[in-house]
């Protein structure tokens, strides 16, 4: 709850929604054959802005309610490039998991993407082997073909250690098909002996043609000596009103699992049986964007999750509501039963809130409500320890007009998450924000200061406003990985709120091409949440990120227990060498490629128990916002601060600001925050005696309970 010379009349000013986003909500059509990224079908996209009234306000960056800190974390495997790609999109696909580790046998990682090593040549799908101390052992395309490939999933036989591989390609008379092969790593346990894959073909051209294939290995009827193994793929063909019919096709086998299997009946289309999901959605032109799960607490069971939305054609006798929905299977997914089909609708929001923002239609009306929607399609699904399904997305504050017709706020869209318990479809906000909304009591992006009654702004934006592909829908991708013994959840996702604030003026400008890659982490399966890592921040201590532009993160799904609380996260992302999708169908960034770095870190999912009169430098959350920050142009910097124990007053908690020669320059006074733990304090740049500091590198220090923590920021000028 932060602010200076706040217009008491803020409160009444009108967000306006100056441009209507008409379009099939999540539509995303193909724009030829030869570029098969997803592209805004229907209607025209056209980008949505808001206009209110910044200069009265401080931007601030900072959650505030009760999220447990920002959790202790430090780099295992610092970034490390496989190969610079000139494809610089989704390379590890969009609802994957494109990273796997060996596990029954050996302890190394498997990672697949596509990629373009320069302008002129064939984009391909690669792999990438790396040792238990996540070191690059061995990488390069899996095929001789110079074909063009990509949007590949892998999984990993658990007995052998071998990689099974899937990737769709285009063959030039029929089409785009899918292939499936395995790298036979048990042979010397070396990797790199892929074998000669399986493709198959559409059906004909244009004709129930299946890309965008992911595997997944999951336990099997046939008991324990067996595995099962998917091969899930969706439809390209175009329905009557111009949009890919999506429904969903999944091959399935049963394997052996015993060391020294041979996996070559894969590549045989005769030993794997086949069953379709969706097909009959088509007439209704549904859009379901779908992820898959499977849940390893019920033996069989295995799950769909999407975000339907009804769009043009018939309206009656629909399958599904719109909205959120699961669908789940029992048999391991032979038999999809619309009985197991569950809905939160009807209605494509998930809830309403209060329109404090003022936000109006095109027809300058101020909407009564706003509706939170699902936004974006580039998620993943898994299930928790206790069979509930947690689904990781984007929330927008705005209204549904129907037929695909929205309005948007771009300011307003947090990190979020949809859980299905069984029962009823669960939201929770990642991690919850500072005010709480009357109409739902979900946490909100604003609040009312209930001294003055102005309205505060919390802007948080999870999506890269990285350009290219309108830059609407198709960098904002959000990724998950679990501990089901330990009931650990971390989300990562990529934020574009510091680029905002540069882009507004308002905050660091270094920031303007630099979007963030964040990870918020659950011991509890969800019901609370941590205040956000900043991943990737330009100002890391121990690594320089300020040159790189770090885009499309993707996890393998299990963090690793490392003992102690501690959790090992592995990823990798494309750090891109101009801002922009220059691969997208509007490309807006140089052709001059990017980045494919991959890293681990290990992070702290436990907070440690306090004693109240020792309180140490581990127990304790200090920082400050914006930093670096320019007085002259902003004003102020935030220094805020939590402590895992309530601060009774602001009179035994004290903020110094010192300089690099360790004088003393101001003592700042501390206010209390939005909860019994926080508090903050606020510089405007100056000493003691009221006199500008001068640019350079300042420390400041938190001394609370009997302990202490110190920060560093930057003023420039």
């Amino acid at each position: 709850m932060l602010k200076q010379n706040v217009n008491p009349d803020l409160s009444g000013k009108k967000i306006t929604i100056l441009t209507i986003l008409s379009l099939l909500c999540f539509s995303f059509a193909l724009a030829n054959i030869t570029n098969d990224t997803q592209q805004p079908g229907g209607k025209e996209s056209i980008p949505v802005k808001t206009n209110y009234n910044k200069e009265n306000l401080i931007p601030v960056y900072q959650y505030g309610r009760d999220n447990t800190p920002v959790p202790e974390y430090e780099f295992l495997k610092f970034p490390t490039t496989i190969m610079t790609s000139y494809y610089d999109y989704m390379p590890g696909s969009y609802n994957s998991y494109p990273l796997r580790m060996q596990t029954d046998h050996c302890n190394g990682f498997y990672i697949t993407f596509f990629g373009q090593p320069s302008t002129t040549s064939t984009r391909r799908q690669y792999w990438a082997y790396l040792d238990s101390t996540f070191s690059l052992v061995d990488w390069g395309t899996i095929t001789t073909n110079d074909i063009r490939q990509g949007y590949g999933g892998i999984g990993i036989h658990p007995a052998t250690g071998d990689c099974i591989a899937s990737w769709h390609e285009q063959e030039i008379v029929l089409g785009y098909g899918t292939t499936i092969s395995f790298d036979d790593f048990d042979l010397i346990e070396i990797p790199g002996f892929w074998s000669f894959y399986l493709f198959i073909p559409p059906e004909a051209p244009e004709v129930n043609e299946y890309i965008w294939p992911y595997i997944d290995i999951g336990p099997s009827p046939l008991g324990d000596g067996y595995v099962r193994v998917y091969q899930r793929a969706r439809n390209y063909t175009h329905d009557a009103f111009g949009n890919p019919c999506e429904d969903e096709r999944i091959f399935y086998i049963d394997v052996e699992n015993y060391n020294g299997m041979d996996l070559s009946p894969i590549l045989e289309l005769a030993n794997w049986s086949e069953v379709t999901v969706f097909t009959d959605w088509r007439a209704k032109s549904i859009r379901a964007f779908q992820t898959f799960a499977i849940d390893y607490t019920t033996p069989g069971k295995v799950a769909f999750f999407g975000s339907a939305i009804w769009g043009e054609g018939d309206l009656g006798d629909m399958q599904v509501e719109e909205g959120c929905f699961v669908w789940e299977s029992y048999d391991y997914g032979e038999t999809w039963d619309y009985a197991n089909l569950h809905s939160d609708g009807p209605g494509i929001h998930l809830y309403k809130v209060e329109n404090i923002p003022q936000i109006e239609d095109p027809e300058q009306n101020i909407l009564d409500s706003l509706e939170v929607l699902i936004f974006g399609t580039h998620y993943t699904g898994l299930f928790d320890s206790e069979g509930n399904m947690h689904v990781p997305f984007e929330q927008n504050y705005g209204y549904y007009a129907g037929e695909g017709s929205f309005y948007m706020s771009t300011v307003f869209r947090p990190q979020a998450e949809v859980v299905w318990n069984g029962q009823e479809f669960l939201y929770h906000e990642v991690p919850e924000m500072p005010g709480i909304d009357s109409f739902s009591g979900h946490s909100v992006p604003w609040e009312i200061d209930p001294l003055t009654g102005d309205t505060l702004f919390y802007d948080t934006i999870t999506w890269s406003l990285y350009p290219g592909d309108s830059g609407l829908f198709h960098h904002n991708t959000q990724k998950q990985a679990i501990n089901l013994e330990n009931n650990w959840i971390a989300q990562v996702w990529v934020d574009g709120t510091h680029h905002h604030f540069a882009e507004e003026g308002t905050g660091d400008p270094n920031y303007l091409e630099h979007p963030i890659v964040y990870i918020s982490v659950t011991s509890d399966n969800g019901e609370t949440w941590s205040e956000p890592i900043e991943l990737t921040d330009i100002y890391y201590p121990d690594y320089d990120f300020s040159e790189e532009i770090t885009v499309f993160p993707y996890v393998y799904d299990q963090i690793v227990d490392l003992g102690d609380d501690w959790g090992q996260i592995y990823m990798y992302y494309m750090d891109d060498n101009s801002f922009g999708s220059f691969a997208g169908s509007e490309p807006s960034g140089e052709n001059n490629g990017g980045q494919i770095n991959f890293c681990s870190i290990k992070i702290h999912f436990i907070e440690q128990a306090v004693d109240p009169d020792h309180t140490n430098i581990t127990n304790l959350s200090l920082t400050n916002y914006p930093n670096p920050f320019n007085p002259d142009k902003i004003g102020t910097t935030c220094i805020s601060f939590s402590s895992p124990i309530p601060i009774l007053s602001n009179h035994n908690s004290t903020i110094k600001i010192y300089n690099t020669k360790g004088q003393l320059v101001r003592t700042l006074e501390t206010s209390a925050g939005s909860t019994p733990s926080k508090g903050f304090a606020i510089w405007d740049g100056k000493d003691s005696y009221n006199n500008d500091v001068a640019n350079g590198i300042y420390f400041y220090k938190l001394q609370i309970n009997n302990g202490s923590i110190t920060k560093k920021m930057l003023v420039i000028r």
